[in-house]
């Protein structure tokens, strides 16, 4: 026979009776289990639409069932945190799967530009170097401008100094060296480009060589030397000032011709000790003999100018001054005009001419003012096998 006992409602803490023979002995009065049911309503699960009972007094209303929430729970596993080997929760069906915890994906980095704090995650394959403000300013800097060679497109930058105008390849090519022929590299952008190498140039340094006339010491400049190795030529011998005064000393000789029945030569000569000075000495052609003497000096005192003194050797007197003078209106010529000695009357002019037709050769060419008479031409010529000297030979035409 079934015996009944009495316990205490879990709820009301009222009496219960309870049968031995129950299965499932009720913890509650017939008053509580009336109330806890009206607590309990059916909820429909997000997942796979299965009806389940809910509780109002849970907190949280639950989205899905108790076998839904299982297959979530599955899909979960856990990992270690690459930045502090912490544990970490991933779900399976996440397209990236994170490495690090939130707080340490994240670190900070000065940008190279603006040199403000930027923040970088550490999963990024490529992390940035500077703020996207700094990279879209630092982008507007930049713009197009076209190669003068190629007419392509060079990118430049507005805080450049110098702008290129070519590329890098187009910039630089080739040309001769004038000197040894080699090859040259040259910048198109240079406004005076060279035209030497540097050894090149280094081996027609200026020097200094003395004057065949006057005996001073004078500078062959690098040009010249460059000059007379293009074209064959030697260096000079006479400073500037002796070859200056040359057209008046042969100015002065062609004027003497009229003076003497015979041709002339002339050879330079140099005077004194301590302070030489150099002389025209003007001879026979035939005989030898002096006749006479050109000098040159300086006139003016503000203004000077070299004026060339022809002098007979026996008596002293001054056959004529030769000065500087011109010819021509547009193209203007370089002449030596000489005239008497106490007057600025002009008698004779001489200008430097080519004569010959198949070797032709410059000259100089005196002749008289008046038109009277035929013209004299000063030839030079090297006279003397063992010590050879220059000498001007002045004749008749």
């Amino acid at each position: 026979m079934a015996q009944w006992y009495t316990i205490r409602c879990d709820d009301c803490g009222d009496d219960v009776h309870i049968c031995d023979d129950w299965d499932r002995p009720t913890r509650f009065c017939k008053a509580c289990r009336e109330r806890r049911a009206d607590l309990w309503y059916d909820v429909s699960c997000e997942r796979c639409g299965t009806a389940f009972r809910a509780c109002r007094e849970w907190e949280h209303e639950p989205k899905f069932c108790r076998d839904c929430r299982k297959a979530n729970a599955d899909r979960w596993h856990e990992r270690e945190c690459q930045r502090c080997g912490g544990t970490m929760r991933v779900c399976r069906d996440w397209d990236r799967i994170p490495d690090f915890h939130s707080e340490c994906a994240w670190y900070e980095r000065d940008c190279e530009i603006c040199g403000e704090l930027m923040r970088i995650h550490r999963a990024w394959d490529h992390p940035p170097r500077v703020h996207k403000e700094c990279r879209a300013a630092k982008a507007a800097k930049w713009y197009d401008i076209e190669c003068k060679h190629c007419r392509g497109t060079i990118r430049v930058n507005r805080d450049w100094d110098r702008v290129p105008t070519y590329h890098k390849e187009c910039a630089w090519t080739e040309t001769r060296c004038e000197l040894c022929d080699g090859n040259l590299r040259i910048h198109r952008s240079w406004e005076k480009p060279p035209r030497f190498h540097k050894e090149c140039w280094r081996s027609v340094a200026p020097t200094s060589a003395s004057c065949r006339d006057c005996g001073q010491r004078f500078v062959i400049s690098a040009g010249t030397q460059i000059f007379c190795r293009k074209n064959g030529y030697d260096l000079p011998r006479c400073c500037p000032e002796c070859k200056h005064d040359t057209l008046l000393v042969k100015g002065a000789v062609g004027a003497l011709r009229d003076q003497f029945p015979f041709g002339l030569e002339t050879s330079i000569e140099q005077r004194g000790i301590v302070v030489t000075d150099k002389v025209a000495v003007v001879r026979n052609r035939h005989t030898g003999e002096v006749v006479a003497e050109v000098t040159m000096d300086t006139e003016g005192l503000i203004s000077t100018r070299r004026v060339a003194t022809a002098t007979d050797k026996k008596s002293g007197d001054v056959f004529g001054k030769t000065r500087d003078g011109s010819r021509g209106l547009v193209f203007r010529e370089r002449t030596a005009d000489t005239c008497r000695p106490n007057s600025r009357k002009r008698t004779h002019r001489t200008a430097m001419a080519e004569k010959g037709i198949f070797f032709p050769n410059t000259v100089a060419e005196t002749k008289r003012t008046d038109g009277s008479g035929t013209s004299v031409t000063t030839r030079m010529r090297e006279d003397g096998l063992i010590f050879p000297r220059t000498v001007a030979v002045t004749d008749r035409e």
